[in-house]
């Protein structure tokens, strides 16, 4: 971070660092290229995940004490109002235990509608966790195509000026091996990301299927299905999916 500063703010360090950064990309050639959009795409991915779940277990949790205080207290309109209001995914989920509830009444009943939603709200919380797991398995051997072409490369070069030596050979070999580094580089960091986006998936998953849970225990619960003599609540349900 210190070096970056200081680079920024001197124009000549600033030069040489691209400088630097133009000879190692010539080095390492296309390989080293593909390899940086790869750890782009394996940090981008990761980023937009931990956005999209950094509080899916919190409103959870919230989610979850608060229907069962409303149900609890006898409160329908107030638990059909958390359930429409709730965040893109478990709105679903919950809205259709609430149409279950007002159907039959049976806690199985409501907690099998609201598995087949939850079960698709799960797939799409886990995304991004395959793709981040591919990427940390192909890095090293995208490194190691590079590291083996750097090394035909150096050898024809070798060839066809007809320069022989240890110096040649490993100057040739040093250059290829940037790839094999980069390829690794890359692979740890992308494992190191997938771990940190494994936990939070696990832990958000837990709380959804918690939450889905309570509240089929809740709605079970729910002390009159038609609220009023017209039903109102039925049809604010029905409305509100």
């Amino acid at each position: 971070m210190v070096y970056a500063l200081t680079t920024a703010s001197d124009p000549v360090a600033f030069r040489d660092m691209i400088a630097s950064l133009q000879k190692l990309v010539e080095q390492g050639g296309p390989t080293l290229i593909v390899i940086a959009v790869v750890a782009a795409i394996g940090f981008a991915i990761f980023i937009e995940r931990w956005l999209a779940l950094r509080d899916v277990a919190a409103r959870s949790r919230a989610l979850d004490a608060r229907l069962r205080d409303l149900v609890a207290a006898g409160r329908l309109s107030d638990v059909l109002a958390a359930c429409n209001t709730a965040p893109d995914g478990l709105n679903t989920v919950l809205t259709r235990g609430i149409e279950a509830a007002l159907r039959s009444g049976q806690r199985d009943a409501i907690f099998a509608e609201m598995s087949r939603d939850a079960r698709r709200l799960l797939a799409r919380l886990r995304r991004g966790l395959g793709m981040l797991a591919t990427l940390g398995t192909m890095s090293p051997f995208l490194g190691l195509f590079g590291t083996v072409l750097g090394i035909m490369q150096a050898l024809r070069r070798i060839g066809e000026t007809g320069a022989s030596g240890l110096e040649v050979v490993a100057s040739g070999v040093s250059e290829a091996l940037i790839d094999t580094a980069a390829g690794i580089l890359v692979a740890i960091c992308m494992v190191l990301l997938h771990q940190l986006l494994k936990a939070k998936v696990a832990q958000a998953v837990l709380e959804v299927q918690i939450l889905v849970e309570d509240s089929a225990d809740a709605f079970a619960r729910l002390p009159d299905r038609s609220s009023g003599p017209d039903g109102a609540v039925g049809k604010e349900a029905q409305h509100g999916v």
